[in-house]
């Protein structure tokens, strides 16, 4: 008989907390069975208050100790890289496939952490302009960033649908469906790596129960839509996204530089060259 092997928790500003609504729903693997909580709007507002505060702490820390910190969660990754073998195993992949996916995530976060410190180097510029004046263009992170994780069954794919904005700066509610177990396992090494609190911030359930809030929230700063929605919810979503002018990326790169770049707002700098 499949039996509950373990109840998770939403993981929100450092600690680990149950759905307002005391629901839950059950993820049916292979050989366990999981109790995960079931988001409610409540939820998700205290996430967003969370997430700013988030923000906040994160912007306060050196670019250079930010990289320190996002290497150490590769560290925590590759320290329980049998336990994530075994859940992606439990999910229905090979080991092989598995310990690929791992090694893939690993190496991800890696150079994510790699870039921390160096992505407003290689996205601004200085620009040519008639005249003896200095035009510069300034990145700055565009804030509370909103993340549907992809379907697909992965931890490198839970992975890149938050790095990217964190990268740059930007706090992030991370919401899984597909992947909710795997996200919420990921959210303990998280909570080892020295994240300032609420950066980071792990919900899960059905996201159809919350896209009317999210995408209305006036504190939420962009949507980054890694998972495949049909036409009828992105409607809906552009639609009250456009009454606090929030954006919304429809299954943005999860590849490169180009991964960073829908997080970040660009501001320009003029300054006389002098004699």
């Amino acid at each position: 008989m499949t039996e509950i092997k373990k109840t998770y928790k939403n993981y929100v500003g450092g600690s680990y907390v149950r759905s307002e609504s005391g629901k839950t729903f059950t993820v049916e693997l292979k050989n366990q069975n999981y109790e995960l909580p079931l988001t409610s709007k409540k939820d998700l507002r205290d996430a967003v208050t969370s997430s700013k505060k988030g923000y906040e702490s994160w912007n306060k820390l050196t670019e250079y100790n930010r990289t320190q910190i996002l290497y150490r969660l590769s560290e925590m990754i590759e320290g329980n890289k049998e336990s994530y073998i075994e859940l992606l195993q439990e999910h229905g992949l090979t080991k092989a496939a598995a310990t690929k996916d791992v090694d893939n995530a690993i190496d991800t976060v890696v150079w994510y952490a790699g870039l921390a410190d160096k992505w407003e180097q290689v996205t601004g510029n200085l620009n040519p302009v008639a005249g003896d004046y200095f035009n510069i263009s300034h990145q700055e992170p565009i804030g509370v960033v909103f993340t549907l994780n992809s379907s697909d069954v992965s931890i490198d794919k839970t992975i890149r649908s938050f790095l990217p904005a964190m990268t740059v700066g930007c706090s992030v509610i991370s919401f899984s469906e597909n992947n909710s177990v795997i996200s919420l396992k990921l959210a303990e090494d998280v909570n080892n790596s020295d994240l300032p609190e609420g950066t980071l911030n792990f919900l899960a359930g059905d996201f159809s129960k919350i896209i009317d809030d999210v995408s209305r929230h006036v504190e939420v700063n962009a949507l980054a839509l890694y998972g495949k929605l049909n036409k009828e919810n992105l409607k809906t979503i552009n639609e009250n996204a456009s009454t606090s002018v929030k954006r919304v990326f429809n299954l943005p790169s999860e590849e490169g530089l180009s991964s960073v770049l829908p997080f970040i707002e660009t501001k320009t700098v003029w300054h006389p060259k002098g004699r």
